[in-house]
């Protein structure tokens, strides 16, 4: 499609473009307005583009593949060899420090043992 590149996030990418325009035009009828409140618009216009950062930050995580994602064949996701090579440096850290969180992503992975935890670690 012509807007393939914007990512799954195209209502936080144009709500950001739309915030980065608004502010920009509100600044400059501030700086080339004239007006008696022009220090107003300059500052309502940086404000406006400040905020726009809510929503880039949206579209940008909204964009982050999941590891566990790949490891799980969800489709739609591209596994590359980056990717596995994340999941396998994951793997070995949670196997060498085992915790709540860790148990509940391996159970997730259907792994039922911890290969270096003790009895008291099985899942």
């Amino acid at each position: 499609t012509v807007c393939s590149w914007i990512g799954r996030c195209k209502c936080s990418f144009w709500f950001a473009v739309a915030h980065d325009i608004l502010g920009i035009f509100i600044m400059m009828v501030g700086v080339f307005g004239g007006l008696i409140i022009h220090d107003l618009f300059i500052y309502a216009g940086a404000i406006i583009i400040f905020l726009s950062l809510i929503w880039w930050v949206f579209w940008y995580a909204g964009n982050i593949d999941l590891v566990w994602c790949a490891v799980n064949g969800v489709s739609g996701l591209k596994t590359s060899v980056s990717n596995k090579l994340n999941t396998q440096i994951l793997l070995q850290i949670i196997l060498k420090q085992p915790n709540i969180i860790h148990m509940h992503f391996l159970r997730h992975l259907n792994i039922t043992t911890l290969s270096t935890a003790s009895p008291k670690h099985k899942l």
